[in-house]
């Protein structure tokens, strides 16, 4: 309860006492009109009160479902006054501030009167991570025109926001470049096998004119190119770790989206520089992209992406892509938790030609796993090539070329 509701009803209540010590002691018609009105009054303000909470229809409405984390987005709440006999001030609490979101939506009030026109707010908001959000009105309040009663209506409609990561090149993550230019593969598009031709696509002004498809080109009426298959290894094997640590939720979140927004930035990294990529973070589950134009297609799977308790285990992964592939595989893990089991797994895919980049997340502001930290370790001192990134930034003295 508010200190301006506390006070009023003090106020009230001292009046109320005064007139009637006075309609007892001097037995006054007026005193005992006043002690009628004094008593009546709080009932009738109370009707009106409920008559105006249950009288104002919401309207909320957003710009889309989908926001980029760190830029702003805005929705709308309108609000109605259909009993035409409301008064009060009414008071909008919204759907308590989330750590992830900010709004500037601390306190909205409006004066309630009869015939009223719709009031409209425009609420901004930012979301400081990748995820999903619920946004909107957790309840109307209604203070009564004496200023004694507050009456609370929870408000079922709200609406869901879905965060995008930021896309952020690899070769613009510090220290990070290295995991693919290290891979014994040559990324050159002079090492394309151009009599192994296996798809088309929108040319884009890196590549050679002789790779331009003249007559597909003269069909559509835009530039378009041949795809080949390259005569060495390329392509890139990104396997995210998405099983939900036992965490609090402002630490998950928080290290969830430095993992998603990592493996978005490799993702666009590869497919930006003509490198297929195979994305895989479930059970079994895999998304491939063999070049620029596919990249929408993956990044709204891994942006709304949900951890799970139980998932697929990134040791199943890699024991899947090892045992598939007739050829050496480029492979990077991103990983909360590191075990001995895929220590050894990658020593002996390094020791029989494959190559694997090892990315190691730790929560920041929160005690480290010790035995993950001494994998991790003994993984950085066998020469492979491993990132430690703290709280979304890499560690300087823990990143190790291969």
């Amino acid at each position: 309860m508010t200190v301006p509701i506390v006070r009023n009803r003090i106020l009230y209540g001292a009046l109320f006492l005064v007139i009637l010590a006075a309609a007892v002691l001097y037995a006054d018609p007026f005193m005992f009109k006043a002690l009628y009105a004094l008593t009546v009054m709080p009932v009738v303000s109370l009707a009106f009160a409920a008559l105006t909470l249950y009288g104002l229809e919401l309207t909320q409405k957003t710009q889309g479902g989908t926001v980029i984390k760190g830029e702003p987005g805005r929705y709308t709440i309108t609000l109605r006054n259909l009993s035409h006999i409301g008064f009060g001030t009414a008071h909008c609490l919204f759907i308590d501030g989330d750590f992830a979101v900010e709004t500037n939506a601390d306190d909205r009030r409006l004066e309630i009167r009869p015939f009223m026109k719709p009031t409209r707010f425009d609420i901004g908001f930012t979301v400081n991570y990748r995820g999903k959000y619920q946004l909107g009105l957790e309840y109307l309040e209604v203070e009564d025109f004496l200023g004694i009663f507050r009456l609370r209506r929870k408000v079922g409609q709200r609406f869901e926001i879905v965060a995008y990561p930021k896309i952020t090149d690899m070769e613009h993550m510090e220290l990070a470049s290295h995991l693919l230019s290290k891979a014994p593969a040559n990324l050159a598009l002079a090492n394309e096998d151009y009599a192994d031709f296996t798809d088309v696509r929108p040319y884009e002004h890196t590549d050679p004119i002789k790779k331009v498809h003249w007559k597909l080109t003269a069909k559509r009426g835009e530039w378009i190119v041949k795809n080949y298959q390259s005569s060495v290894l390329n392509s890139v094997a990104i396997l995210l770790d998405a099983n939900k640590r036992v965490l609090p939720r402002e630490v998950s979140v928080k290290l969830e989206d430095s993992m998603v927004e990592r493996s978005v930035g490799i993702l666009h990294y590869c497919l930006r520089s003509q490198m297929p990529v195979d994305l895989q973070f479930g059970r079994s589950v895999r998304h491939t992209g063999r070049h620029i134009g596919d990249f929408e297609a993956v990044y709204d799977v891994i942006a709304s992406l949900d951890f799970a308790e139980e998932g697929f285990s990134v040791n199943q992964a890699l024991d899947g892509y090892l045992n598939e592939s007739s050829r050496n595989i480029n492979a990077v893990i991103l990983t909360s938790e590191l075990d001995m089991q895929l220590h050894d797994q990658i020593l002996n895919a390094i020791r029989f030609g494959h190559y694997i980049a090892v990315m190691y997340f730790v929560p920041e502001n929160w005690t480290s796993d010790k035995e993950s930290d001494r994998i991790f370790d003994r993984l950085k001192a066998s020469g492979i090539n491993s990132i430690k990134i703290v709280g979304g930034f890499v560690k300087n003295a823990e990143a190790t070329q291969a």
